[in-house]
């Protein structure tokens, strides 16, 4: 027997044609929100990036010797000056530059960069170039003159606005070296401790000892160093020491290993697998929030993971602008700094971020 309802039709069809159109609405809001949270900037600088004009690049400079700005062969792509970051589809060359502040415990964000390095993912080659950049680099600065490319960040930075020390840093790189770039990455050295223990530590191979007996501390007093010679578990405080000391040897030997220690770093992460790897995402993601900042977002981040991962390793050339680029000289206030050579950097740069 059949049970009549106790409700009129129109009000059941009126029920579900409201249960109909919430239940489309919550999904297409969720849908958005996760594509809205997905494509953000990840933990970019919270400040309005700082556009510099063309005429920022025509103030008079003070010359050094015979330097000028190395160029590339005719027909080769040119930078833009101001940083104009544009979605990333996962299918054209990305570089992004990559900025160890010289950030501890307490302090803010503001600070010369330790290391600049650019790394660039060409998917159509399935290739990634890195370059290290020595911090000494003399170069023009705009908006500044001439000075040391590591203070480009702390000059954009004027006002406690460290998004114009990224925008500032970007556009002294282009500038000088003619590479493009699309986005940064700046990382503090307690980021950089915390996601080398997330991943389980790297395996590095020493080539020689190290002994820096005036080693820095987090509270700019001494940690005396010693490494010997051979293969080495590093955790996140010795890969760092690894990574930032220079005294037995110099800069440039200093801008191999942190090369050698990103490598490394890859390497674990492969280990890991997906599952690994996903197992310790949530203590990765914490140290984006407290000392990582990036306009890359997490679609972003995760797609560059994915194909870099993909990578092959014979396929990743990394290089030093060391003494085959650059020289020593001594400006007039008596700072020592390096010039590049311009005859030699720009085939470099050709090759690496040009060439397929």
């Amino acid at each position: 027997m059949r049970t009549q309802s106790i409700l009129p039709r129109w009000l059941i069809a009126l029920l579900a044609s409201v249960f109909v159109f919430t239940t489309v609405t919550v999904s297409a809001f969720a849908y958005l929100t996760a594509e809205a949270f997905l494509s953000r900037p990840l933990n970019p600088f919270d400040t309005v990036i700082v556009e510099f004009d063309q005429d920022d690049f025509m103030l008079p400079l003070p010359q050094v010797g015979t330097v000028v700005i190395p160029t590339l062969p005719q027909g080769e792509p040119t930078p833009t000056l101001a940083p104009t970051p544009e979605p990333w589809a996962g299918t054209d060359r990305i570089t992004i530059l990559v900025m160890g502040i010289d950030r501890r415990p307490g302090e803010a964000f503001i600070s010369r960069t330790d290391t600049m390095m650019l790394v660039s993912l060409d998917p159509k080659s399935n290739s990634v170039s890195m370059l290290s950049i020595p911090r000494d680099l003399y170069v023009a600065i705009p908006g500044r003159g001439r000075d040391r490319i590591n203070t480009a960040f702390v000059y954009g930075s004027t006002g406690n606005n460290p998004a114009g020390g990224a925008a500032l840093a970007m556009q002294t790189v282009e500038y000088n070296l003619g590479v493009p770039i699309n986005h940064y990455i700046a990382i503090d050295f307690g980021a950089f401790i915390g996601a080398v223990d997330a991943i389980g530590g790297i395996h590095v191979n020493v080539p020689y000892d190290i002994n820096d007996p005036t080693y820095p501390d987090m509270n700019y007093g001494y940690d005396p160093l010693y490494i010997s010679a051979g293969r080495h578990h590093f955790d996140g405080a010795l890969a760092l020491k690894y990574a930032r000391t220079r005294k037995q040897d110099n800069d440039f030997y200093r801008a191999r290993r942190q090369q050698q220690v990103i490598l490394a770093a890859r390497s674990q992460v492969l280990s890991l697998g997906l599952s690994g790897f996903v197992q310790r995402a949530p203590v990765l993601y914490q140290q984006f929030s407290d000392g990582v900042r990036t306009d890359l977002s997490l679609e972003q981040v995760i797609r560059l993971t994915q194909v870099a991962s993909e990578v092959p390793s014979e396929n990743i050339r990394n290089e030093v602008l060391d003494y085959n680029h650059v020289n020593s000289h001594t400006t007039e206030a008596g700072a020592s700094v390096l010039i590049m050579i311009n005859s030699r950097v720009a085939p470099l740069i050709q090759s690496l971020f040009f060439e397929p």
